[in-house]
């Protein structure tokens, strides 16, 4: 009996920590959830996001940053305000998602793969095979080789129809997960080894994150929208105005899916700073437009808006 002492008094005090650490958990998820923040770095498209290790001297590898903003595009850029939609807490890590926390959780389509038809022998072909292979009429076998020739053609240009309409569709959806990984959020996943430390609080994650994240540079407006804390904020007398969309500043109509003819209508034509096609057939566009007091940079991938930032002239 006395030596299930100490093992009693260890599992005691293990049960003891779990409904701590769910505490912890909650607590944190409810401080972060739904906060405004201004990132220091470009934000990956993926659901893998960055893997922030603190097991090791250096939490960020750069070069495995690198290959997956290359790999999946920017989601998130630098200076942009994002919005914390999740912290989770796991075993060995905790994930901070922003912005929906990136495209390719489970039910996302990733595979831009589409298999083209291939078309069948018809019955024609087949019987014009068997009756050359069955005939010694060599006028008649050579009539019968200019239909099987006709309709081996007539085939092999149903093939070439169906490539094509295959590599359309391989590029509609090429498009597609672009648009979804640049609109669909990125990700931190916060990484120990073992388990994720005890009584951590939220002091403690913004300075793990503080290289990474600025957490004081976003200032709410009346409006609920949301800018860095350096800009000049709209007048929230006129943000408060009820049905009056007049007085609304345009930074504040400024979304992401927006074509570039409605923010055009917002702010000007703008100027052009650069335009890239990727290897996935996408146009990207980034413009820069001024109004009175603000300086707001627009990126769009053919021609709707995927990110913007906004800062003081």
């Amino acid at each position: 009996m006395f030596r299930l002492a100490p093992l009693l008094a260890a599992l005691a005090l293990l049960f003891s920590a779990i409904p701590a650490h769910a505490q912890d958990a909650a607590a944190l998820q409810s401080y972060f959830t739904g906060k405004q923040v201004v990132m220091k770095i470009d934000m990956p498209g993926s659901q893998k996001g960055v893997d922030l290790r603190f097991n090791k001297p250096s939490p960020m590898d750069w070069k495995e940053y690198g290959g997956r903003v290359k790999q999946f595009g920017v989601a998130i850029r630098q200076g942009d305000v994002a919005r914390i939609t999740s912290l989770v807490v796991k075993k060995d890590r905790m994930e901070f998602q922003l912005d929906g926390g990136g495209f390719g959780t489970a039910g996302d389509d990733t595979n831009t793969t589409v298999q083209a038809k291939v078309a069948d022998k018809s019955q024609y072909e087949k019987d014009l095979e068997n009756q050359i292979a069955n005939t010694d009429d060599p006028d008649k076998k050579a009539d019968l080789q200019r239909q099987l020739d006709r309709e081996r053609a007539r085939r092999q240009r149903q093939d070439a129809i169906n490539q094509q309409q295959a590599e359309y569709a391989r590029q509609q959806k090429v498009q597609a997960v672009a648009q979804n990984r640049a609109n669909g959020g990125s990700r931190f996943n916060l990484r120990w080894s073992g388990s994720v430390p005890l009584n951590l609080s939220p002091q403690m994650v913004m300075q793990l994150l503080a290289a990474y994240v600025n957490f004081e540079a976003v200032a709410p407006t009346a409006s609920g929208a949301a800018f860095p804390s350096d800009a000049p904020q709209p007048e929230q007398s006129a943000l408060a105005a009820q049905g009056d969309d007049a007085n609304i500043p345009a930074t504040a109509k400024l979304h992401r899916g927006m074509k570039i003819e409605e923010v055009t209508s917002l702010f000007g034509s703008g100027k052009q700073i650069s335009e890239s096609v990727g290897d996935n057939g996408l146009k990207t566009s980034v413009y820069a437009y001024s109004t009175s007091d603000r300086h707001v940079e627009v990126t769009y991938v053919e021609g709707l808006v995927v990110r913007y930032s906004i800062s003081s002239n």
